[in-house]
C-alpha cells in the first residue's frame, strides 16, 4: 500500500469509532447510509424532509435543475426563488433529520450529507459569482486561480448550509467532442495533479486532521475524459492499462495526498466494463493506495450499468447484479434519482441472501461515517468522545466578501483569456483613439418556425455554459439582471463597454422583440440605414468591430459532437443519450461539426461598414467550452481571443483585455493554450485509443501552450 496522504490519512483514524457506532446499527440504518437521494424522491408537492431520517438516509443531493420554493419544497419550474435563505432553510430542515442510533452510553445522532453541483461556483444560489469553468482555469496555468475558486466555492456552499461539493473533475483533455470538455484540466498530466491539489486541499480546508470547509468529490474514477471519440459515458479502448493508468490518475493522487473526503465513480468504462462495477475501486484506490474515504457512484450510475448498454458497453445485467458487483468491488454508497424505498428493500435481500456480504456494507457505512466525524456531524456520547479521543471540529464562520470573490474570478477570467491572432498588433487598442465600436454576433434558435434571437456580446448566460442556475444553463441574462447584476457585478461584453465609453460610441442592433421574425427584421434594417448614414466617419483609425461568437449553454451528454450512433436519427436510439432531448437551446439533430463561422448578419454589417475602408478591424471574441475549428474565423479577423467559459466576470475580462487593462501574458504562463488548437476535426476521429504510449492529437494549429502577449511598448506605439 502506498501511503501519500499529507500528513497522514485522516479518516481512518476514526475507523474504531466508527466501527462501534456501526456495530450498534440496525440492518436497515446500515443500508440507509450508503444512499444518496435526489430531493425529487421525497417531494410530491411538498419536501417530505422527515423521509430523511425514516430512511436512515446518509446523504441527500439537489438534482442538477432542483431549487427551493419560499417554503423550501424542491420544485424545478421557478429559479427565482433558489436563494441564499431559501437554500438555508432546505439544509436546515435536513440536517435536523437524523439518523438515531442506540448505543449502550447513549443516542448517536448521524446527520445527513448534504450534496451540490458546485462546478464553477455555487451555482445553485442566485447571485453566485461563478468562476471560469476548469478548461479556462486550466489556460491560466495558475494553480493560485484554483486554489481562489475552490475557497470562494466552500464559503458559499457552507454558508448555504450544505456541505457535500460535487466537484472537482480532475479529467485530463483527449476529445473535444465529448460534452463534459469544458470540465477538464488539459493535456499535462502533471499540471492536472498541480492544479487538483490547490483545489483539494482549499475547499475542504483540513486542519488539525478535521474538514473544517465541505466535502470535495474527486471525480470521476477513472478516464471518464479519454473516452473513445469522446462519447459521454463511453468506452476507453486501451491495450496497455498501465500507461493509461499512470497519465489519467495524476489528479487522483494529488486528491488523494489532500485527503479527499469521496471520489465520485465514472460513467464510463475500460475495456467494456464499467467503472461502477470495476475492481480498480478496490485494488487501486483502496487498495494500492490505500484511500480511507468513501466511493460514491454518480447519479443513477449502476441502474445504467445494468439497462443502458451502448454507448458505455454491450454488457448488460439485471439490477440486482449490477448492485452486487458495484459494492463488492468497492462501491461505498449509490447516488440515486429516485426509489430510496425500493432501494432499501433491494439491497436488504441481497444482504439477507448473502449476495452483498454485510461485512461490505458495514465497511462501507464504517468509511461514510468515518467521513462524517472528520466533519462533525455525528454526535456522540461523551464517553464514546473520551474513549476514542474524538473532539468535534470548531470550524470558523467564514464570510463571503464580495469585493475580494469578485477581484479573484476577475483575475481568473483575465488570465483564462488565449490571444490566438493578432495582426499589425491590434490589442491592445488605445481608447482614446475609438470613436465607434460596432458589436455583431447573434444566434438565432429556430423551434417550430420561431425564433429566438440571442447577441453573445450581451449574453452572461452563454459566458457562463452548462451548471450555471441550472444543470445545462442559460442563453441570457435572466439570472444575471438587477440586483442579481449587482450582487455579482456580473458583466457581457457589453456591459464592461459601457463602463468605459458613451452610449454614442458603441453601435449595435437595438431589438424591441427577440422572438417575431417581423420585428427582428425591422430592428436589423434600421441598424442598417444607420450605419449607412455613418459611413464616412469609419475608417480603421477609429473604428473596430468586436465579433462574439457562442455556444449555446450545455452540460454532459448535451454537448456531445458527432456522435455515431446519433447520426440520422432524432428518436432514442442505444448508444444515442442526446435524444432525450432535455436541453432547450440545442437541435433536434445533434450536431456533428465542429467548425464555427461568423453569421450571415455578422458578415452583411461587416461588408457594409469596411465599404468606407476595407481596413478597419474585426476582433473575433469565442466563448465556448472547447477549441472549434475556426480556420475560416482567422481569414475574416485581425485579431482573436478564445474566451473558454469564463465565468460572470467574463465580459469585463475581455474588454479590459481589449484595451489594454489587462496584458496577455503578463502573468508567465497565462493566457496560453490548455489543449491543442487544431486544423481539422479529422484529428478527433477514433481517438483516443491507448497503446503502448498515450496517443496524442495530430494536424496541430497551434500547440498547448501557445498564446500572443502584448506590451504597453505595443500601446505606447499605436498611441505614437
Amino acid at each position: 500500500m502506498i501511503n501519500i496522504a499529507a500528513g497522514g490519512k485522516i479518516f481512518s483514524q476514526h475507523y474504531d469509532l466508527a466501527q462501534e457506532i456501526v456495530n450498534s446499527m440496525s440492518l436497515d440504518q446500515k443500508i440507509g447510509q450508503t444512499l444518496q437521494i435526489d430531493y425529487v424522491d421525497i417531494t410530491r408537492g411538498q419536501t417530505d424532509y422527515a423521509k430523511i431520517k425514516t430512511l436512515n438516509l446518509g446523504s441527500v443531493l439537489i438534482g442538477g435543475n432542483g431549487c427551493p420554493d419560499n417554503n423550501a419544497n424542491i420544485q424545478d419550474q421557478d429559479y427565482s426563488t433558489a436563494t441564499m435563505a431559501n437554500w438555508q432553510k432546505v439544509a436546515a430542515n435536513s440536517l435536523a433529520q437524523t439518523t438515531d442510533v442506540t448505543h449502550p452510553d447513549g443516542q448517536v445522532k448521524i446527520k445527513p450529507l448534504l450534496g451540490t453541483d458546485a462546478v464553477h461556483g455555487n451555482q445553485h444560489v442566485l447571485g453566485s459569482i461563478l468562476f471560469p469553468h476548469n478548461i479556462g482555469l486550466a489556460a491560466s496555468h495558475n494553480p493560485q486561480n484554483f486554489n481562489n475558486a475552490a475557497k470562494w466555492n466552500r464559503i458559499s456552499v457552507k454558508k448555504s448550509g450544505f456541505n457535500f461539493a460535487f466537484a472537482p473533475t480532475v479529467a485530463v483533455s483527449h476529445n473535444f467532442q465529448w460534452g463534459r470538455f469544458y470540465e477538464t484540466l488539459g493535456t499535462d498530466p502533471f499540471l492536472v495533479y498541480e492544479y487538483t491539489k490547490e483545489y483539494v486541499k482549499s475547499i475542504q480546508n483540513v486542519q488539525d486532521k478535521y474538514i473544517l470547509g465541505v466535502l470535495a468529490s474527486t471525480k470521476h474514477f477513472l478516464g471518464d475524459g479519454a473516452t473513445f471519440n469522446g462519447h459521454d459515458e463511453g468506452n476507453n479502448r486501451v491495450k496497455n492499462q498501465q500507461v493509461f493508468i499512470d497519465h489519467n490518475f495524476k489528479g487522483y493522487i494529488a486528491a488523494l495526498e489532500e485527503n479527499t473526503a469521496t471520489i465520485m465513480v465514472s460513467y464510463s468504462a475500460i475495456n467494456d466494463l464499467a467503472m461502477s462495477i470495476n475492481p480498480l475501486m478496490n485494488t487501486l484506490l483502496k487498495g494500492t493506495y490505500g484511500f480511507d474515504g468513501f466511493l460514491i457512484s454518480d447519479y443513477n450510475a449502476v441502474r445504467k450499468t445494468a439497462y443502458q448498454g451502448l454507448p458505455t458497453t454491450n454488457i448488460t445485467m439485471t439490477e440486482e447484479e449490477a448492485y452486487i458487483k458495484s459494492f463488492v468491488n468497492g462501491m461505498d454508497m449509490q447516488m440515486l434519482g429516485d426509489g430510496a424505498d425500493g432501494y432499501i428493500v433491494q439491497i436488504k435481500n441481497l444482504v439477507n441472501s448473502n449476495k452483498i456480504p454485510l461485512s461490505r456494507i458495514d465497511d462501507a457505512v464504517k468509511r461514510i461515517l468515518a467521513v462524517k466525524l472528520s466533519l462533525g456531524i455525528v454526535d456522540i456520547p461523551q464517553t464514546l468522545a473520551t474513549k476514542y479521543n474524538y473532539k468535534y471540529p470548531q470550524a470558523k464562520e467564514e464570510e463571503v466578501n464580495g469585493d475580494d470573490e469578485y477581484a479573484d474570478s476577475l483575475k481568473a477570467a483575465q488570465e483564462s483569456l488565449v490571444l490566438l491572432l493578432n495582426r499589425n498588433n491590434l490589442i491592445p487598442v488605445q481608447p482614446v483613439q475609438v470613436k465607434h465600436i460596432i458589436l455583431i454576433g447573434e444566434r438565432i434558435l429556430n423551434k417550430n418556425g420561431k425564433p429566438e434571437l440571442y447577441q453573445d456580446f450581451d449574453n452572461i448566460g452563454a459566458q457562463n455554459g452548462g451548471w450555471s442556475v441550472r444543470w445545462q444553463g442559460y442563453n441570457g441574462n435572466k439570472y444575471w439582471s438587477g440586483d442579481l447584476k449587482t450582487q455579482t457585478k456580473a458583466t457581457s461584453i457589453l456591459d464592461a463597454l459601457k463602463s468605459r465609453f458613451p452610449d454614442a460610441v458603441i453601435h449595435k442592433t437595438d431589438y424591441t422583440s427577440t422572438t417575431d421574425w417581423d420585428l427582428i427584421g425591422q430592428a436589423r434594417e434600421k441598424f442598417w440605414n444607420f450605419l449607412i448614414s455613418q459611413l464616412t466617419s469609419f475608417n480603421r483609425q477609429n473604428t473596430i468591430i468586436i465579433n462574439t461568437l457562442a455556444e449555446n449553454p450545455y452540460a454532459e451528454f448535451m454537448g456531445d459532437v458527432n456522435v455515431e450512433y446519433c447520426k440520422g436519427t432524432t428518436q432514442q436510439v442505444p448508444g444515442c443519450i442526446y435524444n432525450v432531448h432535455i436541453n432547450e437551446y440545442q437541435p433536434d439533430q445533434q450536431q456533428t461539426s465542429l467548425t464555427i463561422n461568423f453569421d450571415s448578419e455578422a458578415e452583411r454589417v461587416i461588408g457594409l461598414v469596411r465599404t468606407s475602408d476595407i481596413d478597419i478591424p474585426v476582433i473575433t471574441v469565442l466563448f465556448s467550452g472547447r477549441p472549434y475549428i475556426t480556420n475560416d474565423v482567422f481569414t475574416k479577423s485581425n485579431a482573436f481571443i478564445a474566451a473558454w467559459l469564463p465565468g460572470t466576470q467574463g465580459g469585463e475580462a475581455v474588454v479590459n483585455s481589449i484595451f489594454g487593462d489587462y496584458l496577455f501574458r503578463s502573468n508567465d504562463l497565462a493566457n496560453t493554450l490548455p489543449v491543442p488548437w487544431l486544423k481539422s476535426q479529422d484529428s478527433l476521429i477514433n481517438f483516443p485509443n491507448y497503446g503502448d504510449t498515450v496517443p496524442t492529437l495530430e494536424n496541430v494549429l497551434y500547440p498547448d501552450g501557445y498564446g500572443l502577449k502584448t506590451t504597453l511598448k505595443q500601446q505606447q506605439e499605436i498611441v505614437q
